[in-house]
């Protein structure tokens, strides 16, 4: 099955340890800082590579070093890159991630580049050549939002395409009523999967199960809402559970966790699993995932998440 990964690309830099009170120190010994991918689209697209998907990227960069790293890395993978559109008036989107002692990343970012998306930059022969399409990024690209999400996945479900969307927390809205704003985008997704925070900041509910109900008037056949350590909640509008996370394995840095989930649920998808083991199987690639410094440094081949999936869960 081959796979569409649209949204974010982003150059990070990863600085760790970095303490806690770093503001109120002058300076402070790190490891060598590590130049990596981020962005959920292209962070579940390497993922879904490195699961043995066959898979493309959709997004902005700028002819810059950062856009060149981006697609130099997209060749590493084997990622399909044509895709991707060259901004000319902003810089490639670019974080610096700084990690804690405890493993928690706290970002500086500059992503002005993600106010460009919009849906006329996916092409109809794009959505064609694919057989499941990913956004990553509603409430946080206003084109997309604002008619972007709905167009992209209306063309999809034309042509008889599987479409998967994840949210990304937006700090500079915080007044919008997102149920509402986004409920074309809604009705033309397949499987919502947000994090806690974005699914609190979405419904206004804070259990996990009342913020599905505000999902039941949409035609999905699946939500799920990422809770972290916790695991997460599941639900096919029929039946519903919390699965936990596989236990005794080390989290070192939960940078990409919830994207390396997303590219473990879209591949057990892909294999024929349903929604309940798709997610058992997701939370075995994001457990994997944490276990290594970077978005997407820890996540397996398929075999080795499956070794663990059974292990856990059968």
């Amino acid at each position: 099955m081959k796979m569409l990964c649209i949204g974010m690309m982003v150059c990070d830099t990863l600085l760790s340890p970095v303490p806690s009170n770093i503001l109120t120190l002058d300076s402070v010994k790190i490891d060598k800082p590590s130049v990596c991918c981020g962005g959920d689209a292209l962070n579940v697209a390497i993922g879904l590579a490195k699961l043995g998907n066959s898979v493309s990227v959709a997004g902005r960069v700028a002819r810059d070093a950062n856009g060149k790293f981006i697609l130099n890395e997209c060749n590493k993978y084997g990622i399909h890159a044509s895709g991707v559109v060259y901004e000319e008036e902003c810089a490639t989107a670019a974080s610096y991630a700084l990690i804690d002692e405890n493993g928690e990343r706290h970002f500086l970012s500059e992503k002005s580049i993600f106010e460009k998306l919009s849906g006329e930059d996916i092409s109809d022969e794009a959505i064609e050549e694919t057989d499941m399409i990913y956004i990553g990024s509603a409430m946080a690209m206003r084109k997309m939002d604002e008619g972007g999400i709905k167009d992209v996945f209306l063309r999809a479900h034309r042509l008889g395409k599987m479409t998967v969307m994840d949210a990304a927390y937006n700090l500079e809205d915080p007044e919008r009523d997102w149920l509402s704003y986004l409920a074309p985008a809604f009705m033309e997704t397949d499987v919502f999967f947000p994090s806690m925070d974005e699914a609190v900041k979405i419904t206004g509910q804070t259990d996990p199960e009342l913020i599905a109900e505000c999902f039941k008037k949409f035609p999905m056949k699946a939500f799920g809402v990422k809770m972290g350590a916790k695991g997460c909640f599941v639900t096919d509008f029929k039946e519903k559970r919390f699965i936990k996370c596989p236990e005794g394995l080390p989290v070192v840095d939960t940078t990409g966790a919830g994207d390396s989930f997303m590219a473990g649920l879209m591949t057990g998808l892909a294999r024929g699993f349903d929604v309940f083991s798709g997610s058992e199987f997701a939370s075995c690639v994001a457990s994997k995932n944490v276990g290594s410094i970077g978005g997407t440094a820890g996540i397996p081949d398929y075999e080795e998440a499956f070794d663990l999936y059974q292990s856990f869960y059968k």
